[in-house]
């Protein structure tokens, strides 16, 4: 009965586009927060609410979650760089899996204050930590006393948590992923600052404005989360693949 509510009928659908709702449905990804915490600015996403439950349109999220995914397959074609950031403990080990199939960097515990807008510092930090990283598995600490390799140790720990997922970062990301942009205000402020896009799940109780590509989905269910990373994932990926085909056949 729900489903009948919120997709469009079978014969207002194509085959592919009728799978794509089946499988939304299945992830549920409609499912938003309670009306009393609906943002105002989400309501062009919305097609209606069921038991004080927003149930978000999914013609929309399948309109906006395609833009994304050519946005991002170009990224992937251009070899551009992404940031995934998300740190509820639910979505953690989704955005960490997404930015390594893709091969970028992540934030799954805390944002670092001016990590983007003020890179230049915080990159001295973090080639500290891989420096430091570096000497100790050689060995080279050793010639310090026990309380100073202690010292290193710890500093090493602490550094270790703080930078986790951005080891390999080298350069500002080119465009940001985010779950929940909502938790994640600073990040979004930064990336606007320095015009870096952002592509975004957006639940009901979301701000979509200045994301350059919003997607309505839920963002409180694991089941939605993956559906839509994965797709941009392939996204992303498939642009990668393109890239490296069009090299083959230029040499």
């Amino acid at each position: 009965m729900l489903a009948k509510e919120i997709t469009k009928t079978d014969n207002d659908l194509s085959s592919g586009e009728n799978q794509t709702f089946k499988e939304m449905l299945e992830a549920r990804v409609f499912c938003g927060h309670r009306s009393s915490k609906t943002n105002p600015k989400m309501k062009p996403y919305l097609s209606g609410t069921k038991n004080n439950f927003e149930i978000i349109d999914l013609v929309k999220t399948q309109e906006l979650l395609g833009k994304s995914a050519v946005f991002l397959e170009g990224l992937g074609q251009q070899n551009k760089t992404l940031l995934f950031v998300g740190t509820s403990p639910m979505v953690r080990d989704l955005i960490k899996e997404a930015a390594e199939k893709t091969e970028n960097c992540y934030v799954i515990n805390h944002w670092i204050g001016g990590f983007m807008t003020n890179f230049k510092t915080i990159f001295g930090r973090l080639r500290y930590f891989r420096d430091l990283q570096d000497k100790s598995k050689k060995g080279e600490l050793q010639k310090y006393t026990k309380k100073e390799q202690l010292n290193f140790q710890k500093e090493i720990q602490n550094l270790s948590a703080l930078f986790e997922g951005l080891e390999r970062c080298e350069k500002l990301p080119e465009a940001l992923v985010i779950v929940n942009p909502k938790m994640h205000e600073a990040a979004l402020r930064e990336a606007q600052k320095l015009n870096i896009p952002i592509v975004a799940m957006v639940d009901t109780d979301s701000d979509p404005g200045h994301i350059s590509y919003p997607i309505p989905a839920s963002d409180h269910i694991r089941s939605s989360v993956s559906y839509i990373l994965n797709k941009l994932v392939s996204s992303y990926n498939e642009g990668k693949k393109k890239a490296v085909a069009t090299t083959n056949q230029n040499q």
